[in-house]
Formats: structure tokens, C-alpha cells, sequence
């Protein structure tokens, strides 16, 4: 009888946790991961320089306050869309592609964005060089 009411009251004090239930299956973020707020003054009506990880592309990108993308890479603009969510994931739409959202990370000064994965190991997709207040190139 007693280790019936102990493992009940075990069960309800774990129900009621805000770290059971819809936080376990939510991936680790790194140290300097960034929220909506600080992404969009961030990002909002600046230009910013940036590199894929990968392929090594550098682009110029200005995000409009009101949620446009101009971007000029490889001498060839390209338009789209981007906003910010309510669990800190910046979504950008290029035209004719599907909307992606990552994660925005300082670290040591440097922004990085990162693909969320479940297991933990994120994968980085872009490197930001540089941000510049307004659209001084007039993309």
C-alpha cells in the first residue's frame, strides 16, 4: 500500500514537470544560440555578408523589416521571404524553393547558422561576415 501512494505521487510530481512530456524529445541547442528578438535586430534591415559551409559561396543579403530578401550571389539576384518563429528559428523562402528554418549561434562573436538535428550534432550551413546597417547596395 505504501509503494502504491509513493509510486503515484512519483508519477504525478513527473506529469506535471515541464521537463517531461513535450520537452524530451526537443534537440539540445548550443551555448549562444540566439531568440526571435535577437535574431530579428540582428538581421532586420541590414545587409549582411555570408558563406556556405560547404561550397564556400559568398552572398549579400538584405533583410527588409517587412519580411522581403534580396540577395545578390555569384552576380545573380535572387528574391524571397524570411520571418522569424516563436521557438527562435529564422525561416528563409527563396523563390521556387521551400522554406527552410535553422538556428542562429553566436559564437565568440561569430554568427553562425545551424540545421536543428534530434541527435544533437547540428549541422553548420552558413558563416555571417558581416552586417550593415540599411540596403547601401540597393538590392
Amino acid at each position: 500500500m505504501r509503494r502504491t501512494i509513493l509510486t503515484l505521487l512519483l508519477l504525478s510530481i513527473l506529469l506535471v514537470s515541464p521537463a517531461f512530456g513535450k520537452h524530451k524529445n526537443r534537440p539540445h541547442l548550443p551555448v549562444g544560440t540566439l531568440n526571435g528578438e535577437q535574431i530579428r535586430l540582428l538581421f532586420a534591415d541590414k545587409t549582411v555578408e555570408s558563406i556556405t559551409a560547404v561550397k564556400h559561396r559568398v552572398s549579400l543579403t538584405y533583410y527588409a523589416p517587412n519580411g522581403d530578401v534580396r540577395q545578390l550571389r555569384k552576380g545573380i539576384k535572387r528574391f524571397g521571404h524570411w520571418r522569424v518563429t516563436k521557438n527562435g528559428r529564422m525561416c528563409l523562402q527563396m523563390e521556387g524553393l521551400r522554406e527552410k528554418c535553422r538556428i542562429i549561434v553566436n559564437e565568440n562573436g561569430t554568427y553562425k547558422k545551424y540545421i536543428v538535428k534530434k541527435n544533437g550534432h547540428h549541422q553548420h550551413t552558413v558563416t555571417y561576415r558581416s552586417f550593415k546597417p540599411g540596403n547601401p547596395l540597393g538590392l
